[in-house]
């Protein structure tokens, strides 16, 4: 997969927009926009033949679409660790989700906080230890969801329990995604001199697949393209474990379909919050000084394979193949 797209991509983009930025003799502000578990195949703009991304498909044709952008590890604490430092993950150990950065480590939020960024992060974490978020960011924390969290709808018995595919949600402004959006819209109104950083690690479109009204059913299953066979030759044994180990091994190829279509939708709704975002942007002024980056930590089966959700040792396209957009 060659180097981590951080090292590469990433911080080379984010180079770009601040050489310019000093020709100019102004910083730039920097938004950081991360759905979480999105693959890249399955955006309009990547060759999905099917998925609605107005909004994902206008920034690829404003800014650069980067076409080959993989991750280090396909689960959210080790890639997200690689992300901010540039290293691969067995530089210093963040295999897991329980050990993030230290502050004797290099991260890219300190480094901005350090050259007079105000550093706004609203989402999960999965990336920095708590020691060092004092140094790193100027503001922290998760903005809650206004509606209730769905539960599993399947009894234990049921061979879709383990599946996460679960019921619609409420309305698209009740999520905790969208309370965290707000947020970031507050410092984008705000009347201030200083550069900022907004980090959004949102919780969309990790499973379990429910997406609100409008979006939890856009998508036929029926229309879904065909999903990659479970049983494929040379695929590790693990694979087959989980199967049989969750269940999945019972589902039917329909159950598959529809996690995948609940999914699409989520992406959906995704690309709808990225719409505020950049209208936000273009009603505050910012659009034009304000360097924006869409990436995820990994991506997702989805069904493929049988299978749903990721794991740590697996390198399956649909696992490590990402989105990455920039418009300086």
């Amino acid at each position: 997969m060659g180097l981590s797209f951080s090292r590469r991509q990433f911080l080379a983009a984010s180079g770009a927009a601040a050489a310019a930025a000093a020709q100019s003799g102004a910083k730039p502000n920097f938004i950081f926009f991360m759905p979480e578990t999105l693959r890249a195949e399955s955006i309009g703009c990547y060759g999905h033949p099917l998925v609605r991304t107005p909004n994902l498909d206008r920034l690829a044709s404003e800014g650069t679409r980067f076409t080959d952008c993989h991750v280090q590890n396909t689960v959210c604490g080790p890639s997200r660790c690689s992300l901010m430092t540039g290293w691969p993950v067995h530089v210093r150990g963040h295999r897991s989700l329980y050990y993030f950065l230290r502050p004797d480590e290099p991260n890219l939020f300190r480094y901005l906080k350090q050259s007079g960024y105000d550093v706004y992060w609203y989402g999960k974490n999965d990336l920095l230890a708590p020691e060092s978020f004092p140094a790193s960011v100027t503001e922290w924390g998760s903005r809650p969801a206004r509606g209730k969290a769905k539960d599993n709808p399947w009894p234990q018995d049921d061979r879709r329990f383990y599946s996460f595919l679960y019921g619609e949600g409420g309305d698209r402004r009740d999520t905790g995604d969208y309370s965290n959006l707000e947020a970031a819209i507050k410092i984008l109104e705000r009347d201030s001199p200083r550069p900022f950083c907004i980090y959004l690690p949102l919780a969309f479109v990790h499973p379990p697949f429910s997406a609100p009204a409008g979006f939890h059913n856009m998508y036929d299953p029926a229309e879904v393209p065909p999903l990659r066979p479970a049983g494929l030759p040379r695929k590790p044994n693990f694979y087959e474990a989980i199967r049989k180990t969750r269940r999945l091994d019972q589902m039917t190829d329909a159950d598959f379909r529809k996690i995948q279509a609940v999914y699409l939708g989520m992406i959906g709704y995704s690309d709808w919050l990225l719409g505020e975002l950049d209208a936000a942007l273009e009603h505050t002024g910012h659009k034009s000084d304000t360097a924006l980056f869409v990436f995820s930590d990994h991506g997702e089966w989805g069904g493929d394979y049988g299978l749903v959700e990721k794991w740590p040792s697996a390198c399956d396209d649909v696992l490590t193949h990402i989105p990455l957009i920039a418009r300086l």
